[in-house]
């Protein structure tokens, strides 16, 4: 699709629009299915019963039966009730929140299927302040307004248009609700675009947030040869899944690992663990871990490439690693979707260095999760 069809002033236009627009779906109290019966559509259940919203059900496309659960009946998307909801003019509530499904997809179903009203994720938010979950990228409609000249500013950043066009149907896609907007994402090789130059080898790898070692195993199945590794990964749990997998499929590769996170400085902060690769820094975590500056780890040591996804502690990760970054100059694969705020604030921080990189930006999952800024040295 042309790039000409996600025009960033007719996005200003529908952000101010789309400010102080009541929710009727709320205020009118109409009956509400609920698709999607995960931890996400559960929370929205809790804040819809709290608000005197009929929700009359939920639909999951993963059950063969229905079952009962917290009062409700949960029905398969198969099922002749799920038909006769649609026929009734029920609401569907959209509680998928993730990178595995394709929303778009999904909603193009549903309505194949006889449900005209569908309120994406996104605007369960808006509209509900109070739903506890971890929203990413999401952000209300105010929030590009007041910031939409970063946003002007952030399209003129990457070098390349297939970049540019990407950053323009993000923004669509978040702020626009125009779901078909996504880009479409590169499943198979992230941290490592077929489409972008492959990174100088051998590789020294600086692997932030390495969860269990999947960035390591998707540049390695590519056929980059990696010479050294530095791994941080803070939840515990991870981190000897971690050390099994080096020690089972890289035994001879130069590894340090540290069980903690990277950060500006050195310090300890609050940490929620036992989420697997959502584990992340947050206030009035039940644990503590301790951050490093990459900076004053490895004064000695040299890296090449580096890849940060640590739930939104990017931006201090990249502080604490500048001196390195000025000198070694290595390549950057940078996750930038964990904030509203990643997608323009993450790649002006490293313009700001004045260092010769071109930067790019490309997706790896559905709904502009894993949306990764690429600096490449030239």
């Amino acid at each position: 699709m042309n790039c000409a069809s996600y025009p960033l002033d007719e996005l200003k236009a529908r952000a101010e629009e789309a400010t102080g627009v009541s929710s009727g779906w709320l205020d009118e109290k109409m009956p509400v299915v609920l698709y999607g019966a995960g931890n996400f559509g559960r929370r929205v259940l809790t804040m819809l019963r709290a608000r005197k919203i009929p929700v009359v059900a939920m639909i999951d496309g993963k059950l063969a039966e229905p079952v009962v659960r917290d009062g409700l009946t949960i029905y398969p998307l198969d099922h002749p009730q799920s038909t006769e909801f649609a026929r009734n003019g029920c609401v569907l509530v959209l509680t998928v929140f993730n990178h595995m499904v394709d929303w778009s997809e999904l909603v193009s179903n549903l309505r194949r299927r006889g449900f005209s009203h569908i309120v994406t994720p996104m605007e369960i938010f808006d509209a509900m302040p109070e739903v506890e979950a971890a929203r990413y990228w999401v952000a209300p409609p105010q929030f590009y307004l007041d910031n939409w000249i970063s946003f002007l500013k952030g399209v003129e950043i990457w070098d390349d248009e297939t970049s540019r066009e990407i950053y323009r149907r993000i923004l669509w896609f978040r702020l626009g609700r125009k779901l078909e907007a996504h880009p479409r994402p590169q499943l198979d090789c992230q941290y490592a675009p077929r489409d972008l130059p492959r990174w100088p080898e051998p590789v020294h790898l600086l692997d932030g947030g390495a969860c269990v070692g999947e960035a390591l195993k998707t540049l390695s199945a590519g056929g980059l040869g990696i010479e050294s590794y530095y791994g941080w990964e803070p939840d515990l749990a991870n981190f000897d899944k971690l050390q099994a997998y080096l020690q089972q499929e890289h035994p001879h590769l130069a590894a340090t690992l540290f069980p903690c996170g990277l950060g500006s400085r050195t310090e300890a902060l609050s940490f929620s663990s036992g989420l697997g690769a959502a584990s992340a820094l947050t206030k009035g975590g039940g644990d503590r871990t301790v951050v490093l500056s990459a900076d004053q780890v490895l004064r000695n040591q040299r890296v090449t490439l580096v890849k940060l996804d640590v739930e939104g502690a990017e931006t201090d990760a990249l502080l604490g690693m500048r001196r390195l970054i000025e000198r070694d100059r290595p390549g950057l694969a940078v996750c930038i979707y964990h904030k509203a705020d990643d997608i323009f604030r993450i790649p002006a921080l490293i313009k700001s260095w004045n260092l010769p990189y071109r930067f790019h930006l490309r997706a790896h999952c559905w709904n502009t999760f894993d949306s990764v800024l690429y600096a490449v040295p030239g």
